[in-house]
């Protein structure tokens, strides 16, 4: 199955993953074991994937060639959505490939400031996320993450978008969700980055988090869950009656 979700947080991005492996046939299974499918790259690019695991590293590269061009902090965001299509596409012609299942979140620092660009799975087609659409995924289990997430962005966030550290929270919640529901599918470890607005107090603006930081997020999300127990529901059953 596979999930990765992105948020454009007030002062950063995050783009977050499950290690789930497709195999051949599309489907996911444990048995090659888990891979790594968000990525930092360089000190200001987030890349997040789902689907073919080539085809994920071939991105990676053209987007590590592309940010290699000393150009390309002073470049429009729109101007590298289409540069990174573009690239990708001639990268992907080479050898005739079909992109069906396979698409990516790319977060990036540019001259007009921090962006989160979806690439539509199947053809890539870009789209920029913003405050007030700011959670995104991609997947076969997209459903299950926006589900979720809609119920907070409708409460929780419903003035403004989350901070970053909120932004980790929902990031990790809306792939344990996923896990839980569909254990056979979504699979561990969580691989988790962010790209913050500003990073003085950090020597490079973009990082992963690390498996014991990963760790204390799901036991925030643990906590979070048992709260929903405290629900009054015999109240509202009493009161049914």
């Amino acid at each position: 199955m596979g999930l990765v979700v992105g948020l454009v947080c007030a002062d950063g991005l995050v783009i977050g993953s499950d290690s789930s492996r497709p195999h051949s046939s599309g489907e996911m299974t444990a048995t090659y074991g888990p891979v790594q499918k968000t990525h930092v790259i360089g000190e200001d690019v987030l890349l997040g994937s789902t689907g073919d695991v080539g085809f994920a590293q071939r991105l990676e590269v053209v987007l590590r060639e592309l940010r290699e061009d000393s150009r390309f902090p002073d470049w429009d965001h729109f101007v590298i959505a289409r540069s990174i299509v573009a690239d990708a596409w001639k990268e992907f012609q080479a050898t005739q490939s079909d992109l069906a299942g396979f698409g990516a979140l790319v977060g990036f620092r540019c001259a007009t400031g921090l962006h989160l660009c979806e690439l539509r799975v199947g053809d890539l087609q870009p789209e920029f996320k913003g405050p007030e659409s700011w959670f995104t995924a991609l997947g076969p289990a997209q459903a299950t993450a926006n589900s979720l997430v809609g119920l907070l962005h409708r409460t929780v966030f419903q003035r403004c978008p989350p901070r970053l550290a909120d932004g980790v929270f929902v990031a990790v919640w809306a792939l344990d969700h996923a896990r839980q529901l569909h254990p056979d599918r979504i699979q561990y470890p969580f691989h988790v980055a962010i790209l913050a607005a500003n990073a003085q107090d950090r020597p490079r603006p973009a990082w992963l988090l690390s498996p014991e930081q990963l760790s204390h997020w799901l036991q925030q999300v643990r906590q979070a869950e048992d709260h929903l127990e405290t629900l009054p529901l015999e109240q509202i059953r009493r009161e049914f009656r």
